[in-house]
């Protein structure tokens, strides 16, 4: 399997150092030459390295690995898709509905594999909650209602670089915390199944000398009827990323940073879940892996572009 990777932030050179360490060594880059990742230049060497992307699909590449900003998502992904490559896309998928419905049509007459990269459906303990609440009638009750919150100060992400000129705090590279932190609403819906109605209130502090929102808050109604809320910004130290579930038995709580996740019922008892020797680029291996195997075998992904493009119609009106 011949990989090409488009684009060579923090994401990208994750992606590069995991095909490595699995052993994958066809693999060639397509890069702006911006990249000011640490190390990126000295790792991209031992790589063919591409400044034309028309020139790099002609090396008929199986897969493309999309992880430049997400205002060019789209457009790469249908050069990407029009060349017969399977499409593993960074999250979110774009930043606007223009042209997926041309890219939707291009996957499916060519029969590609898609994935839209959401790493905590690969999270242990978010595994097991999907599990617990497949159950129905399960130990631990009903799941009443979710809460969640996602907050890092935008500063602190990326030391090496200007975070102003980041994609994240760029409206024209398609950025702005509601796109950029989108993960608690995909394994919200992940654990809890589809959403049926979103409402949004999202806002530009301008505290940290950028335009786009850097606060939003999510009210979503799943179609089972449950109801939940998610709050991310770009704004908090320390960092917080949390989500508590209400049941009919009790709540969980779970926090990542802490890697923790307990129940307590009704009466105070409290069930502990460990994650021992948990390790943050676990979860991208495991979703490399998974993709690589769903492409091999002709199987649908985890996250498919048919269910991000419902999931940012959600988002965009």
């Amino acid at each position: 399997m011949k990989f090409l990777v488009c684009g060579l932030g923090s994401i990208g050179f994750r992606h590069l150092r995991n095909l490595k360490a699995l052993g994958y060594t066809d693999v060639i880059v397509y890069s702006s030459g911006k990249s000011v990742m640490p190390g990126v230049k000295e790792e991209i060497e031992k790589f063919e390295i591409y400044n034309s992307l028309h020139e790099a699909l002609k090396q008929k590449p199986d897969v493309c690995m999309i992880t430049n900003p997400t205002s060019l998502h789209v457009s790469v992904a249908m050069m990407a898709a029009n060349a017969g490559c399977h499409l593993y896309i960074e999250k979110p998928l774009s930043n606007t509905l223009e042209k997926l419905d041309q890219l939707q049509k291009i996957v499916n007459n060519k029969k590609l594999t898609t994935f839209i990269t959401y790493q905590f459906r690969f999270h242990p303990h978010i595994k097991l909650l999907k599990n617990i609440f497949a159950d129905k009638k399960g130990e631990y009750g009903e799941a009443l209602y979710v809460t969640t919150e996602w907050s890092e100060y935008l500063p602190d992400w990326h030391p090496w670089e200007d975070y102003k000129q980041s994609y994240s705090a760029r409206r024209d590279l398609g950025g702005g915390v509601l796109l950029t932190q989108i993960h608690p609403m995909n394994y919200l819906s992940y654990i809890f199944g589809d959403i049926e109605k979103v409402q949004i209130n999202k806002i530009a502090t301008k505290i940290l000398g950028i335009e786009v929102d850097d606060v939003a808050d999510l009210m979503i109604n799943f179609k089972t009827g449950m109801g939940g809320h998610v709050h991310i910004d770009f704004l908090q130290k320390p960092r917080v990323h949390a989500m508590k579930v209400v049941t009919s038995k009790g709540r969980f709580e779970w926090d990542y940073h802490e890697n923790t996740l307990f129940f307590v019922n009704n009466d105070g008892k409290e069930n502990i879940f460990k994650n021992d020797n948990f390790d943050r680029n676990d979860m991208f291996v495991e979703m490399l892996k998974d993709f690589i195997n769903c492409v091999n075998l002709n199987q649908e992904t985890k996250f498919n572009l048919d269910e991000a493009i419902n999931e940012l119609e959600l988002l965009i009106s």
